[in-house]
């Protein structure tokens, strides 16, 4: 055998350690696609519903803290009205 040879088998053999050191990162690869791919139809199945329920959920809260606040912010109105005609009544009478 001369040189030529050795030479085909060497590179037979490098080429077969470098597909075995390949080989996991494109299985790996492989099932991290398919893996993807499957959360992608999950996602199009159940995101939907769950953006359903933040919409729900956002709307009681939503409704809840109106009814939470309208108290505070009617006695906080009139507070205002009654301090602004407090004041308006008051400075004519200094004015006067």
């Amino acid at each position: 055998m001369d040189l030529a040879v050795w030479r085909d088998i060497s590179l037979l053999w490098l080429i077969f350690l470098t597909l075995l050191a390949v080989l996991p990162f494109g299985v790996l690869f492989f099932f991290a696609v398919k893996g993807m791919h499957r959360l992608r139809q999950l996602a199009k199945q159940y995101l939907p519903v769950a953006q359903d329920y933040a919409r729900l959920v956002a709307d009681k809260s939503e409704e809840i803290s109106q009814k939470v606040t309208d108290p505070i912010i009617g006695a906080h109105a009139r507070a205002a009205q009654v301090n602004g005609l407090t004041k308006a009544i008051f400075d004519r009478r200094r004015n006067a």
